[in-house]
């Protein structure tokens, strides 16, 4: 067959030449973006319960939600949040779901249920966790912040403007509220006028809402009937509420006051000390994101050109310009790799054989770039680097067919049989280690979680590669040779390349001298070489560990809590003293204030807990005075020396998925007050064993006032106890209204008694409440018909599938063991729990790396055992597999001597990278083997057939030694934190596995022989 392919080899170069077309249109059209798309299998169902205790939404609320999902197949966890006002649920979905169809199943539960809340309860909302990312970010400025209070409308319309262009999927503005209109009813002016808070509020409806009236036919003609009413709010003063005792007309302006402005705000943003409004664009998942950057950036800045002159639209954030800057960086150091790769080549190499390896390189990668957007991979700081790993190995096959067929040329065959016969002497061995590359990768692409979202790029890059080379060294390869034997007819060079001469003696010193001395002591050599890598192997416990680096970024997030109750405004200003304490950094070039909610989910950074009295402050450095992971290291103790109110977390972004707590502790059961007592003690514990902050999933306790009712003033009056309830919630938050909406403006509203402007102390105890007496509204003080007592409250309960739990998480700062320690003192309190209604674990980041290189040692075995049944095929041996098999024990020793020597740490892309020589070294052993199995088969003795196949393999195993290694070089040497350890792990591995395999993999295979044969060296 392949002779009958290379003698129309024009035909199937064109064939290669539509596939290089495809490959580069394939690379022209996939989505570029900074780390991979990770899905999130989370879904949330949210429900506002306004005015309600954290308990009233516990029992309400949350436990009928969780009761009527918990049963719904698909679900993993589902964990719960139940605070004052507002309950939180997050769905934790399984691995491989249906997402949509769980949801709506969800949805549906969800629904029924809902039709037995109270009636002041909103409609829940189901959905599902976005993976989108934000694209761009910008910051509108003024000097004074009124100058933004009536930019709402303006920026509704940019959040409409933007939102509809293609691949954007939503926007976020943070730093302004929307209008609202505000009715203030006085008590006093009812009571005079005999109204109620129900008359008042039908006279309103039935002014604004009145009944349609349909249609009637007149003189032949259809007519649609209305009553003119009002429809804009700045009639509602004007709006007939009742009659006073003389009969005279009482309107809305006679007993209250009517006022838009805007709602309260639950964020206040500054930069550089500017009063900021946030806007925040996310890019839909799956698209370009330099594309969706520019379409957005010419948007927003059309738009600009409307803003008034006292305010600046500033550009913040743009992810864009980070891909640009990470693709330019991995492009070039692709573009030497490849130029390093060919001029390597050509060193060992005859100048045609050259030029086919040349030629090899970029088809392969350009043919492995087209099965990528039906596996879901986009172009990302993964799948380049995967590309770069995938160039040091693909050229490995090209060079071992060429350097067969050349060694055949060499020995005058024709054009047609020397690369028929090159190829069928190696094909086997090719396709044999192609495999095994693919069977080492394979496994990780269904590594489950956030990691393994994360690395699939690299895994499925590298097989695609792999098997588009393959193909090139199988056919292209020798096609191109035989046109260009079959055209020059020469006779080959004994020594081909500007290095073929000193190659040349190089494999005969290998074979003559070392591979003749090693293999009269067989024994010793295989123990001495073992022995030595078992030694290398024991350097990992010297070696630093470190699961994802800190990103080489200019971004410091500083991540703030004060005390619960601290207004909004005096933490902005508490903030805004910390921004003003940390500028004294030389290294500082900017800073913004995000009080409130946080950032709008930048720098993969966001705030579990939210609310007045939290925010973040970002913090940029110029990465010449000052490095991100320097100035937190610098500036952690003394801002929380500063400001010891606060709790204070100083982070920058980790190039990886999102992690949590180094260490959680989890109790669950079900009493509440049990949980609280677990939770103190084990706080006071880990903070005695070295825990420098301890914190928790339901905050400190927070000040309440219960009002304990008389029950014979409440009969004597006719007043309920919801009557009550509502009266005090009128007056501190109001009740939400009716939306007035005249067609061109729409505002919610809400309504008040007796509204307490905001600042001014309220005195709830001194509320008057309306009553009838005899028929007539009157007065009478809550404190003829409450007794106010104080007291405190939970902020938060939280339940784990249905269970109450408080999760305690702890940092440790430098503290050695913390983990271990903690783990005892989870063993202690376990022995204490009472019956099984109560449980304890230890989790956290730390818990979720263990899991991680728990699965990724599966895998490992998983590997091994595919690679060892695929040599055992090729070589119809149980033992031979093994002599193959030592070269990854080689690689793993020589990567970890390569990360203890540079003192790199051991990360989650290094230990990818051990995984990964997995499948590149099994190369050079099987195509060894192969040889010393052919040459015995030849009737060689053992010692000749492992020094021929000696002399005839080194030249290839330099060569894509070498290769593999200049590959990465300009890696290893960038100082990229993430990929670094990566380089420097497959670098060392194959130089040190390449040396030792050598030697060792022929002197034990001396040894397998003699045991199994019971054969003398000649």
């Amino acid at each position: 067959m392949l002779s009958w392919i290379l003698q129309r080899s024009k035909v199937f170069l064109i064939l290669f030449l539509l596939f290089i077309i495809i490959g580069v249109y394939t690379f022209l059209s996939l989505p570029q973006r900074e780390i991979p798309e990770i899905t999130l299998n989370i879904g949330t169902v949210t429900t506002v319960y306004p005015g309600a205790t954290v308990e009233d939404v516990e029992r309400d609320i949350t436990n009928p939600i969780e009761e009527s999902i918990k049963n719904i197949e698909g679900i993993e966890e589902i964990v719960s949040s139940s605070s004052a006002g507002f309950s939180s649920i997050v769905l934790t979905l399984e691995d491989g779901v249906n997402q949509t169809q769980i949801l709506s199943d969800v949805r549906q539960a969800v629904s029924v249920v809902a039709t037995q809340f109270p009636e002041n309860v909103n409609d829940p909302t189901v959905s599902n966790v976005s993976g989108s990312t934000p694209v761009v970010s910008y910051h509108i400025i003024s000097d004074d912040r009124t100058n933004l209070n009536g930019l709402y409308e303006e920026m509704m319309r940019w959040q409409k403007e933007v939102e509809s262009l293609r691949g954007v999927d939503r926007v976020i503005i943070k730093g302004i509220s929307e209008n609202e209109v505000m009715i203030s009813l006085d008590s006093s002016l009812l009571a005079e006028a005999r109204l109620t808070l129900p008359e008042v509020i039908e006279a309103i409806e039935d002014e604004f809402a009145p009944s349609p009236l349909g249609k009637v036919e007149t003189d032949g003609q259809i007519l649609q009937l209305k009553v003119d009413h009002y429809r804009n709010s700045t009639n509602l003063e004007s709006v007939l509420v009742g009659s006073d005792q003389e009969n005279n007309p009482v309107y809305l302006s006679d007993v209250a006051t009517v006022k838009i402005e805007p709602k309260e705000t639950t964020d206040l943003i500054a930069f550089e000390d500017a009063p900021s409004i946030s806007f925040t664009a996310f890019v839909q998942p799956g698209e370009d994101i330099p594309t969706v950057d520019k379409r957005v950036d010419e948007t927003v800045r059309e738009l600009a050109k409307g803003l008034p002159e006292n305010v600046e639209l500033v550009s913040y954030y743009s992810q864009a310009n980070i891909v640009t800057d990470i693709f330019e960086s991995l492009f070039l150091s692709l573009a030497i790799a490849v130029v390093v790769v060919i001029f390597t080549a050509i060193l060992g190499l005859t100048f045609s054989g050259a030029i086919t390896v040349a030629l090899a390189v970029p088809i392969s990668l350009l043919m492995g770039l087209i099965p990528l957007p039906f596996t879901g991979v986009d172009l990302n700081q993964i799948s380049v680097i995967g590309a770069i790993i995938a160039l040091g190995i693909l050229v490995d096959d090209s060079i071992v067919v060429n350097d067969n067929i050349q060694r055949h040329y060499k020995m005058g065959k024709s054009a047609l049989t020397g690369a028929v016969t090159g190829v069928k002497e190696v094909w086997v061995s090719i396709v044999t280690s192609s495999l095994a590359i693919v069977f080492t990768f394979l496994p990780l692409v269904f590594l489950s979680g956030a990691n393994g979202a994360f690395i699939r790029a690299l895994p499925m890059v590298l097989i695609t590669t792999i098997l588009a080379s393959t193909l090139v060294a199988l056919f292209f390869v020798p096609m191109l040779r035989y046109l260009m034997q079959r055209k020059t007819n020469r006779k080959m060079s004994d020594a081909p390349g500007l290095l073929g001469k000193p190659l040349n003696l190089a494999s005969d010193f290998y074979a003559n001298r070392v591979l003749a001395k090693a293999s009269k002591w067989p024994f010793l050599v295989s123990f001495a070489g073992l022995f030595i890598t078992t030694a290398i192997i024991g350097l990992v416990v010297f070696t630093p560990f470190e699961f994802f680096p800190a990103a080489d970024r200019e971004e410091v997030t500083i991540d703030v809590e004060l005390p619960i109750g601290t207004p909004l405004e005096e933490t902005y200003e508490l903030m805004q003293e910390m921004t003003d304490f940390v500028a004294a950094d030389d290294g500082v070039v900017e800073t913004s204030v995000f009080s409130g909610t946080g950032l709008p989910n930048l720098f993969n950074s966001s705030l579990d807990v939210s609310g007045p009295f939290t925010g973040q402050i970002v913090v940029r450095v110029d990465r010449v005075n000052q490095t991100a992971q320097g100035f937190i290291n610098n500036w952690t103790k003394p801002l929380r020396e500063e400001f010891p109110t606060a709790t204070i977390f100083l982070e920058t972004i980790e190039q990886g998925p999102p992690t949590g707590a180094p260490v959680t502790v989890t109790v669950t059961g079900p009493d509440i007050d049990a949980l609280v007592e677990w939770k103190e003690e084990l706080q006071l514990e880990m903070q005695a064993i070295g825990a420098e902050i301890v914190l928790d999933n339901m905050g400190p306790r927070e000040p309440a006032i219960v009002y304990v009712p008389d029950r014979e003033k409440l009969e004597q009056y006719g007043v309920t106890v919801n009557q009550i309830s509502e009266q005090i919630r009128i007056v501190t938050g109001g009740i939400p209204f009716r939306t007035f909406d005249d067609g061109v403006v729409k505002y919610n509203s809400t309504l008040f008694v007796d509204r307490v402007e905001k600042g001014q102390q309220v005195n709830l105890y001194e509320i008057d409440f309306v009553v009838q007496e005899n028929g007539i509204p009157t007065l009478v003080p809550l404190s003829d018909l409450v007794t106010e007592e104080r007291s405190e409250q939970l902020q938060r309960i939280g339940h784990i599938d249905g269970e109450r739990a408080i999760v305690l998480r702890a940092y440790p700062g430098e503290t050695e063991g913390f983990k271990a320690k903690v783990a005892e003192l989870v063993e202690t309190h376990r022995q204490n729990l009472q019956g099984n209604e109560y449980s304890i674990w230890v989790g956290g980041e730390n818990q979720a790396q263990d899991d991680f290189f728990a699965e990724i040692i599966i895998l490992f075995i998983i590997v091994i055992f595919l690679v060892y049944l695929l040599l055992a095929f090729q070589f119809n041996s149980l033992k031979m597999p093994f002599l193959v098999l030592v070269a990854v024990y080689l690689a793993i020793a020589g990567a970890i001597l390569g990360l203890f020597a540079t003192q790199t740490p051991i990360s989650f892309l290094a230990v990818m990278g051990m995984v990964s020589l997995t499948g590149i070294v099994v190369r050079n052993s099987v195509v060894l083997l192969d040889f010393i199995e052919q040459g015995r088969k030849s009737g060689m003795s053992i010692q000749e057939a492992v020094i021929e196949s000696g002399r005839s393999r080194l030249r290839p195993i330099l060569l894509t030694a070498v290769t593999s290694v200049v590959a990465l070089l300009p890696i290893a040497i960038s100082g990229d934190a993430l990929f670094t350890p990566l380089a420097i792990t497959i670098i060392s591995g194959i130089l040190f596995s390449t040396l030792l395999t050598l030697v060792l993999v022929p002197m034990l295979y001396i040894v397998f022989s003699r045991f199994q044969n019971k054969e003398r060296l000649n």
